[in-house]
């Protein structure tokens, strides 16, 4: 055998590392630039009192004036109150008309494209149509419970403590809602018919079958919209903002309204970037949990 034969195969495995290298280096350096030096930029200002003119070093000062901050509880438990209930609304709604336009009913194909409206108008309109619909004086929604003995009296919901966060979560799930939808619907359409002709032949139920066959097949896709929604909206700003500002009293006040506060209201951009820090770190390990307890990857493979 030759010395040539025998270098060949070394020389192809070194042109597989390179063509590795080479596919792989615009990704490293993409996230590093995009990702991994902003997040390391932000958590470096989160150590310093007032960074962008005369920095102070106070290590963890600011993130332990925040923790101990009689308000973060409330605004924590804002953040996750808007995340969850939103998130599991839309996931309800989302599925029952995924169930519904999946039947093949009359009318089902404009309700599948009626539902992806919402999701493109911008949110400063969808703000609009909810503001007019919940206005006490002329909105639709106060003159039924009116009109229907549900209330005496108009009520002004997004001005109202007690009813400013469902306004807002409503809102949210008016125009989010058709994430879960369609995701849903495009899994409920993967299922085989036949594993529901077969369960109608042994004589289940609806129920039963809609619990051993599109349960188990929607598992994974139900998991994802619960992580990637659920992340969306705890990091929401825009909608909260536009409605309510954080008010009133805070009532719907979340961490991200908050990070605003403190960077732009009171110029405070150290405790800014540190309360970005803990929202970060709250999320890496809710997402660290969430892979370790249900294992989507399963899924995936089965």
């Amino acid at each position: 055998m030759s010395t040539s034969t025998l270098r060949r195969p070394f020389a192809d495995l070194d042109e597989r590392r390179l063509l590795l290298w080479l596919t792989f280096l615009p990704l490293v350096v993409f996230f590093t630039l995009v990702w991994a030096i902003p997040i390391l930029y932000a958590l470096g200002m989160s150590l310093f009192e007032d960074p962008t003119t005369a920095p102070t070093f106070v290590g963890l000062g600011n993130y332990a004036a925040i923790l101990t901050s009689g308000d973060f509880g409330l605004f924590l438990w804002n953040s996750v109150l808007y995340a969850v209930s939103t998130t599991v609304f839309s996931l309800i709604i989302g599925l029952a008309l995924a169930l519904v336009v999946n039947q093949e009913i009359r009318g089902g194909s404009i309700l599948r494209t009626m539902m992806i409206f919402p999701y493109l108008l911008p949110t400063l309109v969808v703000i609009f149509i909810w503001q007019f619909l919940f206005d006490p004086n002329i909105g639709v929604i106060n003159q039924w419970l009116v009109d229907y003995g549900v209330v005496s009296e108009p009520i002004a919901f997004f001005s109202t403590v007690e009813w400013a966060m469902p306004a807002v979560a409503i809102t949210s799930v008016w125009k989010f809602g058709s994430f879960a939808f369609f995701i849903l619907l495009a899994r409920l359409q993967a299922i085989d018919p036949n594993l529901y002709e077969r369960a109608r032949v042994e004589g289940a139920s609806p129920w039963q079958s809609f619990r051993d066959i599109t349960v188990p097949h929607l598992r994974g896709a139900i998991l994802i919209i619960l992580l990637v929604r659920g992340i969306w909206m705890f990091n929401k700003f825009d909608i909260i903002y536009l409605s309510t500002g954080g008010g009133p009293l805070d009532a719907t006040t979340t961490l991200p309204i908050r990070v605003y506060e403190l960077a732009f209201s009171e110029v405070n951009f150290g405790a800014a970037t540190a309360l970005a820090g803990i929202m970060f770190f709250l999320l890496a390990g809710v997402a660290v949990v969430y892979f370790k307890v249900f294992e989507p990857e399963k899924e995936v493979a089965h």
